[in-house]
């Protein structure tokens, strides 16, 4: 009886090694994935973020809660880069209750970097810097010296610049990337040490460009020379071309000027990342202005409209998220600081209002002159079965296809550019004239995207893709 118990516990334990095994396999072969999907974040952000959701669901199946906190942090830093500051503010959120339940130091200290950088858009620049100090008292408890946390901290110096340059100090904004640059000391890898300094000389570069320009194109052309030659154009290259552009710019080399920040806007349109495209539109609107270019300096002073409409509306939004937050963490003197908020949040609302009645008044009639024009020019393109239609399209709706694939991510090309054609609001006759099809192919065409995109049978196609 005592040997059969002993193999029996023998077994058991077998079993618990094998388990533990293949648990610790299933791990390893997951974080893989999260580091695949970490690479293909620098190169294109969208596509990235779409796996983000899945590789989370796995990672609570696997307990892996590291992999759960680097992954939180890819999607706060995901809605940063696209301006989203209503979507950041929640993701934040999510990892502070994370890296607090797990007490990992790293991401709890960022977590309050994003609460900081969300503060300061806002305007709240004392509670900003408070979210900073915490940062910074976090760190400091950790006695670890693992290059995360000098990281961290470096990214802690890197929001005080962006505080200060929220405030329009940009010398005080410089100093203190002045002072992450003096860190890279503590990096004894040569290779490393490039990388930390490639992004912090663009940093720089940006900054200087306000009110030096001779040390903005000294310091961008130190942060190209830096770039590691196997990292893809990244978003600091989108800022190293702003930079170059400015300073072609103030030079009245427009020809080479134009060509930088067309580069800017075409890594960003690549890659996903919509940081810093209000300063390239700007720009560009100047220049064709300047040059009598008139239909490209009117073309960019649109999407410079409809951008900062954009901005304000996720900022009306994490206003309101922002204000949520401080009801829950402050009971002292509660009234007082309600009423200060209560009374930013009016301000706000009152200037969102106004811009909305002054942009709706003012470019109704050329807006919807321009929005006509553009569909007949698409039209015209889809009747002369011209290859250039959903470049063109896309070049003007470039968030559409994108949109579709978050919806359902399996459509093929081919239904991406059936629902353009929708989006031109071309009936069944016209889809079936212009690209030669039967008109029930295109009835069958247009329930299989109903089904795809789970389109209520009471809704109206047109308008769902309209929408969209």
């Amino acid at each position: 009886m005592r040997r059969v118990f002993l193999k029996f516990t023998y077994l058991i334990i077998l079993l618990s090694v094998f388990l533990k095994a293949q648990q610790s396999a299933h791990v390893e072969k997951f974080r893989e994935k999260v580091a695949k999907n970490s690479k293909l974040f620098t190169t294109n952000i969208d596509n990235a973020y779409r796996e983000i959701g899945a590789l989370l669901h796995e990672s609570h199946i696997l307990k892996d809660s590291l992999s759960e906190m680097k992954l939180l942090d890819r999607k706060c830093r995901y809605f940063y880069s696209k301006n989203l500051t209503d979507s950041l503010i929640i993701s934040t959120e999510n990892l502070q209750i994370k890296s607090r339940e797990f007490g990992d130091s790293y991401y709890q200290a960022m977590a309050n970097i994003y609460l900081a950088e969300t503060y300061s858009i806002n305007k709240f620049h004392d509670k900003a810097i408070t979210y900073l100090n915490n940062a910074y008292d976090i760190l400091k408890k950790d006695q670890s010296k693992s290059k995360k946390i000098f990281y961290a901290k470096a990214n802690i110096l890197n929001s005080y610049s962006n505080i200060y340059l929220d405030i329009n100090e940009p010398r005080k904004a410089a100093k203190k990337i002045l002072e992450e640059i003096n860190s890279g000391k503590e990096l004894t890898d040569p290779e490393e040490y490039a990388n930390f300094q490639y992004l912090n000389y663009s940093n720089l570069a940006n900054i200087y460009i306000q009110y030096n320009i001779d040390s903005a194109d000294y310091y961008v052309k130190k942060s190209i020379e830096l770039k590691p030659k196997d990292f893809s154009n990244d978003k600091t290259m989108v800022s190293n071309y702003i930079v170059l552009g400015e300073v072609m710019k103030s030079k009245g080399d427009f020809k080479t000027s134009i060509a930088n920040f067309h580069k800017a806007l075409s890594i960003s349109q690549k890659n996903g990342i919509e940081l810093n495209k209000s300063n390239i539109y700007t720009a560009l609107q100047e220049i064709y202005a300047k040059t009598k270019n008139k239909d490209s300096a009117d073309y960019y002073q649109q999407k410079l409209k409809q951008l900062d409409l954009n901005i304000l509306q996720s900022k009306y939004n994490s206003l309101q998220k922002v204000i949520e937050k401080e009801k829950i963490e402050e009971d002292e003197n509660s009234s007082q600081k309600l009423l200060l908020f209560g009374l930013a949040f009016i301000v706000l609302v009152a200037v969102f209002g106004f811009f909305m009645y002054i942009f709706k008044r003012k470019n109704k009639k050329e807006t919807d002159l321009n929005l006509q024009e553009t569909y007949s020019q698409l039209i015209t393109l889809v009747k002369n079965k011209d290859e250039s239609f959903m470049f063109t399209f896309e070049n003007i709706f470039p968030q559409f296809s994108s949109k579709l694939l978050n919806i359902n991510s399996d459509l093929q090309q081919s239904e991406i550019e059936f629902c353009a054609l929708l989006k031109l609001k071309l009936t069944t006759k016209e889809i079936a004239q212009y690209t030669f099809i039967e008109t029930r192919t295109v009835q069958n065409k247009k329930y299989r995207i109903r089904k795809k995109l789970e389109i209520p049978a009471n809704e109206d196609i047109y308008q769902f893709i309209d929408n969209i």
